[in-house]
């Protein structure tokens, strides 16, 4: 995995003055408004597919890693059906993004289950009022509440201050249910879509269990809940089952798939407002190259392309072409992503930090067998997946849904060789496939042979792994353990669940909130270059992610030297992300 001082050496492609361009590439798809969206997002090889099944009637939920489209497709299917009055459907798009603010309550109140499910309605009435402005006519019935009092409610409760909802007993599911039912009425449309984006994506099992219960409650007739979630990483609700109460639909695109680098041309061509650099025309399948090196995370994709942006404002105009060092410098930026992403679980799900430092080590031990099995192959014939074989423990299953959480694996199927065995496949990143050496493994490498690699369809056979190989059956219950909260004092892990009393300082114990103690993180875990840290350190108050997130405004952020408007954006967008 990458290591602290990989992430740390990372440069920041913005870290001189803003560029015009630069507003082209915000990753988030919803920090971006209407006709900027449709103008830079390129068409997802199963978009056709994708928006019909988010437009129409019954539960969906949508799945894959960070930064893979998910956003993306919805507000394609909200727009779509925003200016198609014919569709007779009114879509709500709602951002669950930061639901972790309401998870103190769990901590500090006896009845946090009501108090959130109150600001799941809010957020949805919320959204009611955004569809309703930003539509071609359509109107609210006269007895809705206003959308003032509404937002009002809303920012007490994420405030934790839940007298703020005291006056709010009407905001039930139920009462949401037949405001919806009465604005349907009232537009003489016959269906309502509920687009709730980022929803799953608390790390709090018990957010998330609540969620799904209202999610399986609101569903009806008129009302189609879709909910964009991750993979691995989502808790259901009891009751609530995938397949049954929602349909599960993929939307990670693979890199192998026929149409994948046209996609992310297309991407790229739109994000240039309409011609590539200078630099990746002259360099015969760099292009390709970084399509792949981003291993079907468009946002990847996108912070390399702005990347290259940058480093062609800098070079000489006579200057042509990028030299294959610096190539496979910015597809080492894309797996670092990744990275970062699967490190951030150590904080986010401390309960599992022993199974996330063991999910290191286990990551290794797959790019080495890729590695061995791909040596003295030619190009076209390299292994680009590992076969896990069945039956896989519980353990070894949970660390594999932390490497698709983070985008690092993606499950191709699954394969049977007979007397060998059944094997689930899984394609390993191809920026790790790269950076490690885990494919082409003579001294002498190009990009095109990376991209012949990578575009071939011939290899067939794959490393077939057993889990006791990635951990050995007598080491599990030392490296895949639960770890208990520390003491808030010293540090300590405390000695058992029920311990009242830290045994190493004596401090009482206290239940911490994961959303304080994520929001107390130092900005140095944020994809923000170090030189660019020391920067806001020297001009600024800002040392935490609570600081950045407070910011709301982002003066504070603009006033710092060489941090403009879409800079400051970025890292308050990096902020949300980190505790989203």
């Amino acid at each position: 995995m990458a290591s602290k001082s990989d992430v740390d050496g990372l440069e920041d492609p913005g870290e001189g003055v803003e560029l015009p361009l630069d507003a082209n590439f915000i990753e988030q798809a919803e920090y971006i408004d209407e006709d900027a969206f449709l103008a830079l997002s390129a068409v997802h090889p199963d978009e056709e597919s994708i928006v019909r099944r988010l437009s129409v009637g019954g539960a969906k939920l949508l799945v894959g890693p960070r930064g893979c489209g998910k956003t993306t497709l919805m507000m394609k299917a909200y727009y779509g059906l925003l200016r198609q009055p014919a569709t007779n459907t009114l879509p709500v798009y709602v951002n669950f993004k930061l639901s972790l603010k309401l998870e103190p309550l769990y901590i500090n109140t006896p009845n946090a289950t009501y108090w959130f499910r109150l600001w799941l309605n809010l957020k949805i009435y919320q959204g009611i009022f955004s569809a309703i402005s930003i539509s071609d006519g359509y109107n609210l019935p006269d007895d809705i509440p206003s959308a003032d009092h509404v937002g009002q409610l809303i920012n007490g409760l994420e405030a934790g201050r839940v007298e703020a909802g005291q006056q709010a007993d009407a905001y039930t599911v139920e009462g949401l249910s037949d405001t919806i039912s009465r604005v349907l009425a009232a537009n003489g449309l016959s269906r309502c879509v509920l687009l709730l984006d980022d929803a799953a994506h608390a790390f709090s099992p018990r957010q998330q269990e609540d969620f799904f219960e209202f999610f399986r409650q609101i569903k009806s007739r008129e009302i189609s809940p879709k909910a964009a979630v991750y993979p691995g990483i989502t808790t259901h609700s009891p009751t609530f089952h995938v397949g049954h109460d929602a349909e599960q639909i993929d939307v990670w695109v693979k890199p192998d798939r026929q149409g994948y680098v046209e996609f992310m041309r297309s991407l790229a061509i739109k994000r240039f407002n309409g011609s590539l650099p200078r630099s990746l025309d002259a360099t015969p399948d760099a292009l390709e190259f970084l399509a792949y090196a981003s291993f079907g995370i468009p946002r990847s994709f996108l912070n390399m392309l702005r990347t290259i942006y940058h480093e062609d404002t800098k070079s000489s105009p006579s200057a042509s072409g990028i030299d294959r060092r610096k190539l496979l410098d910015i597809a080492k930026q894309s797996r670092e992503l990744s990275h970062n992403v699967y490190d951030s679980l150590a904080n986010k799900l401390p309960a599992y930090k022993q199974f996330v430092d063991t999910g290191r080590a286990v990551y290794q031990r797959i790019l080495m067998s890729v590695k061995e099995f791909n040596r003295g192959k030619e190009d076209d014939n390299q292994a680009l997946e590992i076969g896990l074989k069945r039956p896989v423990p519980a353990e070894i299953e949970k660390v594999f849904s932390f490497f698709q959480y983070a985008g690092l694996l993606m499950p191709s199927g699954d394969n049977s060789r007979g007397e060998k065995g059944v094997f689930d496949l899984y394609m390993v990143h191809f920026g790790d496939l790269v950076t490690e050496n885990a494919i082409i493994g003579r001294r002498a490498k190009s990009v095109p042979s990376f991209v012949k690699a990578f575009k071939a369809q011939t290899h067939q056979a794959w490393p077939r792994i057993s889990p006791d190989s990635l951990v050995k059956p007598e080491l599990y219950s030392e490296r895949f353990r639960l770890s208990l909260p520390h003491c808030q004092n010293c540090g300590a892990e405390r000695a058992s669940e029920q311990a009242r009393f830290c045994q190493n300082c004596g401090a009482q114990l206290k239940t911490s909130s994961l959303y304080d103690e994520l929001t107390n993180q130092p900005i140095s875990v944020l994809p923000i270059s170090q030189r660019m840290q020391v920067r806001i350190a020297e001009s600024s108050n800002i040392r935490t992610i609570k600081d950045i997130l407070i910011d709301s405004e982002r003066t504070n952020l603009r006033s710092i030297p060489q941090i403009g408007p879409v800079r400051a954006a970025r890292f308050a967008n990096y902020a949300e992300e980190y505790v989203a």
